[in-house]
Protein backbone atom coordinates (compact mmCIF):
# COMPACT_ATOMS: atom_id res chain seq x y z
CA UNK A 1 0.00 0.00 0.00
CA UNK A 2 1.21 3.11 -1.51
CA UNK A 3 1.38 6.76 0.56
CA UNK A 4 -1.87 7.72 -1.24
CA UNK A 5 -3.54 4.37 -0.42
CA UNK A 6 -3.25 4.84 3.37
CA UNK A 7 -3.89 7.94 3.17
CA UNK A 8 -7.12 7.53 1.52
CA UNK A 9 -8.05 4.97 4.19
CA UNK A 10 -7.00 7.44 6.97
CA UNK A 11 -9.30 10.17 5.85
CA UNK A 12 -12.12 7.27 5.58
CA UNK A 13 -13.35 8.10 8.81
CA UNK A 14 -13.86 12.02 8.16
CA UNK A 15 -15.05 11.69 4.92
CA UNK A 16 -18.05 9.01 6.22
CA UNK A 17 -18.76 11.74 8.49
CA UNK A 18 -20.01 14.04 5.11
CA UNK A 19 -21.05 11.05 3.25
CA UNK A 20 -23.39 9.91 5.97
CA UNK A 21 -23.97 13.28 7.54
CA UNK A 22 -27.92 13.88 8.34
CA UNK A 23 -28.33 17.01 6.01
CA UNK A 24 -27.11 14.84 2.88
CA UNK A 25 -29.45 11.49 3.98
CA UNK A 26 -32.43 14.43 4.36
CA UNK A 27 -31.34 15.53 0.39
CA UNK A 28 -31.24 11.95 -0.47
CA UNK A 29 -34.46 10.77 0.76
CA UNK A 30 -36.26 13.70 -0.22
CA UNK A 31 -37.11 14.58 3.25
CA UNK A 32 -36.72 18.91 2.55
CA UNK A 33 -39.72 20.76 2.52
CA UNK A 34 -39.12 23.52 -1.22
CA UNK A 35 -38.42 25.98 1.58
CA UNK A 36 -35.64 23.92 3.02
CA UNK A 37 -34.50 22.82 0.02
CA UNK A 38 -34.31 26.40 -1.28
CA UNK A 39 -31.62 26.95 2.21
CA UNK A 40 -29.73 24.31 0.77
CA UNK A 41 -29.00 25.75 -2.30
CA UNK A 42 -28.21 29.22 -0.93
CA UNK A 43 -26.02 27.85 1.44
CA UNK A 44 -24.33 25.75 -1.21
CA UNK A 45 -24.09 28.64 -3.87
CA UNK A 46 -21.72 30.13 -1.64
CA UNK A 47 -19.40 27.37 -1.39
CA UNK A 48 -19.89 27.37 -4.92
CA UNK A 49 -18.69 30.65 -6.03
CA UNK A 50 -15.70 30.23 -3.64
CA UNK A 51 -14.51 26.65 -5.28
CA UNK A 52 -12.73 28.45 -8.52
CA UNK A 53 -10.71 30.98 -6.28
CA UNK A 54 -9.59 27.99 -4.41
CA UNK A 55 -8.48 26.25 -7.33
CA UNK A 56 -7.35 29.95 -8.63
CA UNK A 57 -5.16 30.39 -5.52
CA UNK A 58 -3.54 27.04 -5.02
CA UNK A 59 -2.45 27.44 -9.05
CA UNK A 60 -0.47 30.89 -8.14
CA UNK A 61 1.72 28.98 -5.51
CA UNK A 62 2.73 25.73 -7.70
CA UNK A 63 6.35 26.32 -8.72
CA UNK A 64 6.34 24.19 -11.82
CA UNK A 65 4.21 23.61 -14.75
CA UNK A 66 3.59 19.57 -14.56
CA UNK A 67 1.72 19.85 -11.17
CA UNK A 68 0.16 23.00 -11.42
CA UNK A 69 -1.63 22.05 -14.60
CA UNK A 70 -3.96 19.61 -13.17
CA UNK A 71 -5.46 22.37 -11.19
CA UNK A 72 -5.34 24.56 -14.46
CA UNK A 73 -7.36 21.67 -16.17
CA UNK A 74 -9.83 21.82 -13.60
CA UNK A 75 -10.44 25.69 -13.57
CA UNK A 76 -10.68 25.60 -17.46
CA UNK A 77 -13.43 23.26 -16.64
CA UNK A 78 -14.87 25.27 -14.21
CA UNK A 79 -15.25 27.78 -15.86
CA UNK A 80 -17.02 25.46 -19.17
CA UNK A 81 -13.64 25.35 -21.13
CA UNK A 82 -14.30 28.66 -22.77
CA UNK A 83 -18.09 28.50 -23.41
CA UNK A 84 -19.37 30.99 -20.16
CA UNK A 85 -22.84 29.12 -20.78
CA UNK A 86 -21.48 26.18 -19.61
CA UNK A 87 -19.62 27.60 -16.48
CA UNK A 88 -20.08 25.78 -13.51
CA UNK A 89 -21.41 28.37 -11.69
CA UNK A 90 -23.53 29.22 -14.80
CA UNK A 91 -25.50 25.45 -14.59
CA UNK A 92 -25.41 26.26 -10.65
CA UNK A 93 -27.42 29.43 -11.14
CA UNK A 94 -29.90 27.38 -13.75
CA UNK A 95 -30.32 24.68 -10.42
CA UNK A 96 -31.19 27.46 -8.60
CA UNK A 97 -33.67 29.24 -11.02
CA UNK A 98 -35.34 25.82 -11.46
CA UNK A 99 -36.10 26.67 -7.45
CA UNK A 100 -37.39 29.98 -8.30
CA UNK A 101 -33.78 31.97 -6.75
CA UNK A 102 -32.45 34.58 -9.70
CA UNK A 103 -28.49 35.52 -9.58
CA UNK A 104 -29.16 38.83 -8.06
CA UNK A 105 -31.01 36.53 -4.74
CA UNK A 106 -27.88 34.44 -4.77
CA UNK A 107 -25.68 37.52 -4.52
CA UNK A 108 -27.75 38.35 -1.51
CA UNK A 109 -27.64 34.98 0.21
CA UNK A 110 -26.21 35.74 3.80
CA UNK A 111 -24.07 32.86 4.35
CA UNK A 112 -24.14 31.17 8.08
CA UNK A 113 -21.30 31.39 10.11
CA UNK A 114 -20.13 27.86 8.91
CA UNK A 115 -20.20 28.25 5.76
CA UNK A 116 -18.42 31.48 5.97
CA UNK A 117 -16.07 29.94 8.17
CA UNK A 118 -15.64 26.53 6.10
CA UNK A 119 -15.02 28.96 2.66
CA UNK A 120 -12.80 31.79 4.05
CA UNK A 121 -10.31 28.93 5.76
CA UNK A 122 -10.32 27.24 2.97
CA UNK A 123 -9.22 30.23 0.24
CA UNK A 124 -6.64 31.60 3.27
CA UNK A 125 -5.71 28.05 2.87
CA UNK A 126 -5.08 27.71 -0.74
CA UNK A 127 -3.99 31.31 -0.72
CA UNK A 128 -1.61 31.57 2.41
CA UNK A 129 -0.56 27.83 3.09
CA UNK A 130 2.35 25.49 1.06
CA UNK A 131 1.20 23.76 -2.42
CA UNK A 132 1.25 20.88 -0.99
CA UNK A 133 -0.89 21.57 1.67
CA UNK A 134 -3.52 23.27 -0.34
CA UNK A 135 -3.17 19.96 -2.90
CA UNK A 136 -3.86 17.78 -0.21
CA UNK A 137 -6.95 19.82 0.73
CA UNK A 138 -8.07 19.70 -3.19
CA UNK A 139 -7.07 16.53 -4.18
CA UNK A 140 -7.32 14.03 -0.72
CA UNK A 141 -9.56 16.73 1.04
CA UNK A 142 -12.17 17.23 -1.88
CA UNK A 143 -11.81 15.65 -5.32
CA UNK A 144 -11.18 12.59 -3.64
CA UNK A 145 -15.08 11.91 -2.57
CA UNK A 146 -16.83 14.48 -4.14
CA UNK A 147 -18.01 12.13 -6.85
CA UNK A 148 -19.16 9.86 -4.06
CA UNK A 149 -21.11 13.22 -2.43
CA UNK A 150 -22.62 14.19 -5.60
CA UNK A 151 -24.02 10.99 -6.59
CA UNK A 152 -26.03 10.99 -3.58
CA UNK A 153 -27.11 15.11 -3.82
CA UNK A 154 -28.29 13.86 -7.64
CA UNK A 155 -30.25 10.69 -6.57
CA UNK A 156 -31.96 12.26 -3.88
CA UNK A 157 -32.77 15.69 -5.97
CA UNK A 158 -34.68 13.57 -8.94
CA UNK A 159 -37.28 12.40 -6.65
CA UNK A 160 -38.71 15.49 -6.55
CA UNK A 161 -41.19 15.80 -8.90
CA UNK A 162 -40.75 19.48 -9.67
CA UNK A 163 -37.02 18.88 -10.91
CA UNK A 164 -36.23 17.47 -14.06
CA UNK A 165 -32.75 16.12 -14.98
CA UNK A 166 -31.64 19.04 -16.74
CA UNK A 167 -32.65 20.99 -13.56
CA UNK A 168 -29.84 19.13 -11.36
CA UNK A 169 -27.30 19.01 -14.69
CA UNK A 170 -24.91 20.47 -12.18
CA UNK A 171 -24.33 17.87 -9.93
CA UNK A 172 -24.56 15.10 -12.61
CA UNK A 173 -21.81 16.78 -14.69
CA UNK A 174 -19.16 16.33 -11.56
CA UNK A 175 -19.68 12.98 -10.85
CA UNK A 176 -17.30 11.99 -13.58
CA UNK A 177 -15.14 14.70 -14.05
CA UNK A 178 -14.40 14.58 -10.34
CA UNK A 179 -12.79 11.13 -10.41
CA UNK A 180 -10.25 12.42 -13.58
CA UNK A 181 -9.73 15.09 -11.35
CA UNK A 182 -8.31 13.47 -8.48
CA UNK A 183 -6.57 10.41 -10.19
CA UNK A 184 -4.63 13.58 -12.04
CA UNK A 185 -3.88 15.70 -9.46
CA UNK A 186 -2.37 12.53 -7.60
CA UNK A 187 -0.44 11.80 -10.57
CA UNK A 188 0.92 15.08 -9.93
CA UNK A 189 1.51 15.21 -6.23
CA UNK A 190 3.35 11.49 -6.36
CA UNK A 191 6.66 12.58 -6.98
CA UNK A 192 6.29 15.31 -4.23
CA UNK A 193 5.47 12.77 -1.59
CA UNK A 194 8.96 11.73 -0.84
CA UNK A 195 10.07 12.28 2.29
CA UNK A 196 8.18 12.86 5.68
CA UNK A 197 7.51 16.84 5.80
CA UNK A 198 5.59 16.47 2.12
CA UNK A 199 3.70 14.11 3.24
CA UNK A 200 2.76 15.48 6.57
CA UNK A 201 2.00 18.66 4.49
CA UNK A 202 -0.81 16.95 1.74
CA UNK A 203 -2.32 14.89 4.57
CA UNK A 204 -2.62 17.87 6.67
CA UNK A 205 -4.40 20.19 3.92
CA UNK A 206 -6.64 16.87 3.38
CA UNK A 207 -7.79 17.02 7.12
CA UNK A 208 -8.32 20.46 7.28
CA UNK A 209 -10.67 20.42 4.26
CA UNK A 210 -13.02 17.55 5.36
CA UNK A 211 -12.83 19.08 8.85
CA UNK A 212 -14.17 22.75 7.03
CA UNK A 213 -16.57 20.62 5.14
CA UNK A 214 -18.19 18.64 8.37
CA UNK A 215 -18.39 22.04 10.24
CA UNK A 216 -20.19 23.30 6.69
CA UNK A 217 -22.86 20.66 6.86
CA UNK A 218 -23.55 20.49 10.58
CA UNK A 219 -24.34 24.62 10.13
CA UNK A 220 -27.07 23.34 7.55
CA UNK A 221 -28.16 20.92 9.79
CA UNK A 222 -28.18 22.93 13.39
CA UNK A 223 -29.86 25.95 11.70
CA UNK A 224 -32.28 23.97 9.27
CA UNK A 225 -35.62 25.82 9.02
CA UNK A 226 -38.87 24.25 10.64
CA UNK A 227 -37.45 21.50 11.57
Amino acid sequence: MDFFEELEAELREGINKIIKHPFLGRINDAWLNKEQLIYFVEQYSVYCRYFPRFLAAAAANIPDDKTRMPIVENLWEEHGEGKIDQSHRILYNKFAASLGLSVEHLDKVEPLATTRICCENLINLCHDGHFLESLGALGPGTEYFTNEEYSIIEQGLKKYDFLTDEDVHFWTVHISLDEDHYSEMIDALRPWANNLENKYLIKSGAKKAIDLEVLFWDGLEDNLPGR
